[in-house]
């Protein structure tokens, strides 16, 4: 692969290093989103007291108020103006999500490196579509709960955008462009657990992105990882790092996706398009 390949390949070693020793170190724009993710992490918090944190965000306060009058929150139709009862619509969970999604959206907008601004750009649209979906086909097909869906959509490749985050810091990621993208690929898997595992992301969460894998998935979908699944073989936006993966593991994922009800799926997305963006419009902000 050449020597300025073997340098990436240190590099993601050292980062993988980093992260097994604890040591998550990400930019300091997200000091602020950090400590009101830590302290919505505490069970006894009162809505009033999560309506102050989100209202000392002005960010997250323009998520929660979008979200709270989407079309997937706001069946009335009834606008609301105010983050106390933004909050109250959509409930602590959704806040925690958006949180995360203020997290990662602030890893992108870190990056230090011209080069990576398509990258990092393609990878947020691929994310914010899959999460959507993921809250679509939860809520219509299953009897899984669509917040936590849609917070798994959010967060799976959340290593990958780490790694973006913190490739200005290892000169030799950002050499060959072609073989760099394959490694990141290979390596964000075990990347993200350890960033989820710091931001104290619930166990089922990370158990959907680690299972939602190649092996398939089913219509209707019986788990969150089979939610997972299905919305990335929908999703418009492809993973911008998917097209380095092996030729094998591409065969792989096209036999595993022949056999999912299509029909189905299109025809729940097309019924949902309004719903889809809505959250798509809220996460993009």
């Amino acid at each position: 692969m050449g020597e300025p390949v073997n340098a990436s390949l240190e590099a993601l070693q050292r980062l993988s290093a980093e992260l097994e020793s604890g040591d998550i170190v990400f930019p300091t724009s997200i000091d602020v989103s950090l400590r009101i993710r830590q302290a919505l992490e505490n069970p006894d918090i009162n809505i009033n007291e999560v309506a102050r944190l989100v209202g000392a965000e002005p960010v997250l306060s323009a998520k929660a108020m979008r979200l709270a009058n989407s079309v997937a929150y706001n069946r009335s139709g009834n606008e609301i103006s105010d983050v106390r009862t933004a909050v109250n619509r959509v409930g602590t969970e959704p806040i925690r999500m958006l949180t995360v999604s203020l997290i990662v959206r602030q890893m992108v907008d870190a990056r230090a490196d011209e080069r990576l601004r398509v990258l990092t750009h393609d990878l947020w649209q691929h994310t914010i579509h899959v999460s959507a979906l993921c809250y679509v086909i939860a809520r219509r097909l299953s009897r899984l709960n669509a917040d936590t869906a849609m917070f798994v959509g959010l967060v799976h490749e959340i290593g990958q955008f780490y790694l973006l985050a913190r490739a200005s810091a290892f000169p030799a990621l950002l050499q060959r462009e072609a073989e760099i993208g394959g490694l990141m690929y290979s390596f964000s898997h075990s990347v993200g657990r350890a960033v989820l595992e710091s931001l104290k992301v619930p166990e089922q969460v990370m158990a959907a992105v680690d299972d939602s894998s190649i092996d398939g998935a089913v219509v209707p979908p019986r788990t969150f990882a089979d939610v997972l699944f299905l919305a990335e073989s929908m999703a418009a936006f492809p993973n911008p790092f998917s097209n380095t993966s092996s030729l094998d593991e591409r065969l792989i994922a096209d036999a595993a996706t022949s056999d999912i009800d299509n029909e189905t799926l299109e025809a729940v997305v097309v019924e949902s398009k309004e719903e889809l963006d809505s959250i798509i419009s809220t996460l993009q902000i």
